[in-house]
């Protein structure tokens, strides 16, 4: 099955501004809380409205990130 060119992976260009909706590309900042938890600051270039979002993943109970390949 080939996907159609509109589906896309990235969310980056996807995120709209909080205040005037304007599309916004890639956050200004980015921090690494923890395991589970990382957070972005955003700025627009349309309206200056500065927001930060909060990106939380599903806790790791083996704290690896992918399964062993060693045999």
């Amino acid at each position: 099955m080939i996907a159609s060119p509109s589906i896309k992976l990235s969310t980056f260009g996807k995120l709209p501004c909080a205040q005037c909706d304007a599309r916004l590309i890639a956050p200004v900042w980015s921090e690494y809380v923890n395991e589970t938890h990382v957070r972005h600051l955003w700025n627009c270039d349309e309206c200056a409205y500065t927001f930060e979002t909060l990106v939380v993943f599903p806790a790791d109970e083996d704290n690896t990130l992918a399964p062993s390949l060693a045999a």
